[in-house]
């Protein structure tokens, strides 16, 4: 694997960066209300740690401009762990954590002030936005920690699951991507077909998401209706190890097994207002007097 150095296609200026609203043509209904970054207690433990960090535009429409991203995520491979994450979520939440430090006596109607960073062109909340996938090498597993919405925290869920094996078919075709030659594989996987581009320099069997298994790191890769990009647009090398870390309050999140948190993402998706009208732990309840048409639920795994 030759020396991997710093690439990134754009340069980075989180700090003014203002969201853009998708077109209504391309969101008939709404999606329901994004977790408030303030919700969530920001303290993390270390599960091992990383030189290699790779980032991917979801469903980006411009590849260049990061205000037509879906969201902007991470993976991070350590020895033992890797992480696949959003960056624009962690960022919020990490602001957010300095913001409340140092205002601790502002109300919660005034928090969204001062400390917002970007969040791409999808507005609201999505599973593919909102959960973070941890795979465990030695135990040859899957754990996929998710975020409700805002105000439904109490049903923030968790499943593991046997690391996902994809049977990919090779073929000679290729494809640059980031600066590296990629070669393509295609697979069926619950329940949609994917193609996948890569990269045989960076012999790593990993990539977004739950994909993985070829003899080099996946740098982009597709379902067939192109409902689902991701792709590669900056590839980190450090010379020194950072930690790659996890919420603590992921130990408290809901057990359920793959089939089950699906159905909640599902219920959350399509029946957010219902949601709201059960008692939360506070024995809150949210009562809305105008519900917004919500967008059918449109998961990655069919089957």
């Amino acid at each position: 694997m030759k020396h991997l150095s710093i690439f990134l296609i754009f340069g980075f200026s989180f700090w003014t960066f203002s969201a853009l609203k998708s077109p209504s043509q391309e969101t008939p209904g709404v999606n329901p209300g994004a977790p408030f970054p303030f919700q969530f207690e920001l303290k993390m433990s270390t599960v091992d740690s990383s030189n290699l960090r790779i980032l991917y535009a979801l469903n980006a429409t411009d590849i260049r401009n990061m205000e037509t991203y879906d969201d902007l995520q991470r993976l991070e491979i350590g020895s033992h762990f890797s992480k696949y994450y959003s960056y624009f979520v962690f960022n919020n939440d990490s602001l957010a954590s300095v913001w409340m430090q140092n205002n601790p006596n502002v109300t919660n109607e005034h928090r969204t002030v001062g400390w917002k960073g970007p969040m791409g062109k999808y507005q609201g909340w999505s599973e593919h936005i909102y959960s973070e996938y941890f795979k465990d090498f030695s135990k040859n597993e899957l754990t996929e920690y998710t975020r409700m919405p805002n105000k439904l925290s109490h049903f923030d869920s968790r499943h593991t699951e046997p690391l996902p094996v994809q049977k990919w078919e090779i073929s000679d075709d290729t494809l640059t991507v980031v600066g590296y030659l990629c070669q393509k594989a295609a697979c069926q996987f619950r329940g949609r077909n994917y193609t996948a581009w890569f990269a045989t320099e960076i012999p790593i069997g990993n990539g977004p998401w739950k994909f993985g298994g070829l003899p080099g790191l996946i740098l982009k890769v597709y379902d067939e209706e192109r409902q689902f990009v991701f792709e590669c647009v900056g590839i980190e090398s450090y010379p020194e190890k950072f930690p790659i870390q996890m919420h603590d309050a992921f130990t408290q999140f809901k057990k359920a097994d793959r089939r089950n948190h699906v159905k909640m993402k599902k219920e959350a998706q399509e029946n957010y207002y219902r949601l709201l009208l059960i008692p939360n732990s506070d024995d809150e309840v949210i009562a809305f007097q105008d519900e917004e048409k919500l967008n059918p639920y449109n998961p990655m795994e069919l089957e």
